[in-house]
């Protein structure tokens, strides 16, 4: 039997030392070729579907020779929302192999009101990736000379607030949309920007809440030959403003489906003034404050169960565009994987899902945007279709 040469005898038990060192591991990965780290990921990404139950099913059927043909293939039953790579380490035989960190879609389900401050699933480690949602107003009813105001500072304030609360936490930023509802859709292709085409978005939608009409009141008769004095008329109730219906959703690019939806009823007590326009009242504000930052709690306990990724928003040539860049703490220099499907985790045991997958490095970086070039893999095939995220280790 042929003996394993002294150099590679050293080299494994090198990489194997590697295990004992996250930091070491990430610093020995910057070290392996592009096609060594692309292999690493793809290895990871096998080695984390088998840690999943495996679904196997087998089809069989008579060729035109007639012998009996069989076809076999293994989907994995995890449902996985997100994949992180934390680093590079090596395995039992000294080869190299990506450390992944995914999300289960079962984690990110919805929970109660009661728990809303609960986290949905195990936190991710910390990173300076974020998820970048652009902000949008839906359904906006006609409104009366006296509403209108109201409407408008309320919108004001709720962005206000909700870019406020994105910005104390490390998890989301929000931005705000250039309003664009009066283009065709011609001019929103030619004018359009980077914020069109963001990962996430969240909607405010607000209606006018209809009273149900004052049931009438029978007026009570006197005896007859007698006349009833006219009872007293009730005192005027002071001056309100409409009460709304205030519905906010979460929903990322290409989702039919929303991560997270929720509505309340507002009343907003407006303040007058003879020389100006109406405001909002400061119970008004407080009670809009209050909302919103319920709201914030829930967005932050969904999108700290979800991996920060992005889309292929261009392709075709020597570069690739994703829709995250500066504004989600992309750096020129960072490696992403670009895949075909978003779910290749649940798909890495079927034949030729795996391979599907590309190496890019960034090298252009703009608010919303990044420009990518292909450093292995199969670069030619790359589509608007595909996802990509992280390959940085400790992000």
């Amino acid at each position: 039997m042929h003996a394993m040469s002294t150099s590679t005898f050293w080299l494994r038990l090198a990489l194997a030392g590697m295990l004992l060192s996250g930091s070491a591991g990430a610093a020995w990965g910057q070290t392996l070729s592009p096609e060594d780290r692309l292999a690493a990921i793809r290895k990871g990404l096998v080695q984390a579907a088998l840690e999943g139950p495996t679904q196997v099913s087998t089809t069989q059927w008579i060729d035109a020779n007639g012998s009996l043909q069989e076809s076999s293939s293994f989907r994995t039953g995890m449902q996985v929302r997100g994949v992180r790579v934390l680093g590079y380490s090596a395995d039992a035989q000294g080869d190299p192999m990506a450390r992944l960190q995914w999300q289960n879609a079962d984690t990110v389900a919805a929970a109660p009101a009661s728990s809303a401050t609960k986290p949905a699933c195990k936190p991710a480690t910390g990173g300076r990736l974020q998820h970048v949602l652009a902000w949008s107003l839906s359904g906006e009813s006609p409104w009366g000379a006296d509403s209108a105001p109201l409407i408008e500072e309320l919108q004001a304030n709720a962005l206000a607030q909700f870019q406020q609360a994105g910005a104390s936490n490390a998890l989301w930023r929000l931005v705000e949309r250039p309003r664009a509802s009066a283009r065709s859709s011609y001019e929103k292709t030619l004018l359009g920007s980077s914020v069109d085409h963001l990962p996430w978005e969240l909607s405010l939608q607000i209606d006018p809440v209809v009273a149900a009409p004052t049931p009438a009141v029978a007026t009570p008769q006197g005896h007859a030959g007698r006349s009833q004095a006219p009872a007293a008329a009730p005192a005027a109730p002071e001056p309100a403003g409409p009460s709304v219906q205030a519905r906010i959703v979460l929903t990322g690019r290409g989702q039919s489906k929303p991560t997270f939806q929720s509505s309340a009823t507002l009343s907003l007590g407006a303040r007058e003034d003879n020389w100006g326009r109406p405001s909002l009242s400061p119970g008004a504000r407080a009670q809009l404050a209050q909302q919103i930052q319920t709201w914030s709690q829930e967005m932050q306990r969904q999108l700290g169960c979800l991996a920060v990724m992005a889309d292929v928003t261009q392709a075709g040539g020597p570069q690739v565009r994703i829709n995250a860049g500066a504004a989600a703490g992309v750096r020129v220099g960072d490696e992403w994987v670009i895949a075909r499907d978003r779910n290749l985790v649940q798909r890495a045991l079927e034949p030729g899902v795996a391979a599907q997958t590309v190496l890019a490095r960034v090298q252009a970086v703009g608010e919303h945007y990044a420009q990518l070039r292909p450093l292995a893999g199969d670069k030619q095939n790359i589509q608007t279709t595909w996802t990509a995220w992280s390959a940085e280790a400790n992000r």
